[in-house]
């Protein structure tokens, strides 16, 4: 081994090679259009759909996959409504605190029988509209969760929903 030799090659193992002079401003382009991309979307989920009912039932879901509800039959959306053992109008309000309880999510409207929640993602505060509707005569709690922006959602919606199931059965 020749002096020093060692040591070189040990501190080139250490420092990574420079990027090439010509590959920073491309770099640099390609994560400030990442970063504006994610701020706008982020921006964009603020803006608040047309939710409630229509014709006294859930609003159905678009043709894109980032929505889940108990009011859709086709397969890409559909999600179980809850079913009332108990008093209807208690169990609602149940349901309603305990959507209440989790995080980052906020209440926009309540009435009898239809609560409106705004839930945001935990990393960029991307927003979803999480709907309840009390279903009276069929003894059912309907569910609605939608994102305001993207096209999928990674089954974040189908996962909002049967986490409130979960905890709306006591499992959780």
């Amino acid at each position: 081994m020749q002096p020093g030799k060692g040591q070189d090659a040990d501190r080139e193992l250490l420092h990574p090679l420079p990027l090439p002079l010509r590959s920073k401003p491309l770099l640099l382009v390609v994560l400030a259009l990442v970063v504006t991309t994610v701020v706008a979307l982020s921006f964009a989920s603020r803006r608040r759909p047309v939710s409630g009912l229509l014709d006294g039932h859930l609003r159905p879901c678009p043709t894109s996959p980032n929505c889940a509800s108990s009011v859709c039959g086709d397969g890409a959306h559909e999600a179980h409504p809850l079913p009332v053992y108990g008093d209807p109008q208690s169990e609602f309000e149940r349901l309603v605190g305990l959507t209440q309880s989790q995080p980052r999510t906020e209440l926009l409207q309540l009435t009898e029988d239809y609560a409106h929640f705004e839930v945001s993602t935990r990393m960029l505060r991307f927003r979803s509209d999480l709907e309840l509707h009390l279903d009276v005569p069929g003894r059912l709690i309907q569910l609605r969760s939608a994102s305001r922006v993207g096209h999928s959602d990674f089954g974040s919606n189908h996962a909002t929903l049967e986490h409130l199931r979960s905890l709306f059965q006591g499992r959780e």
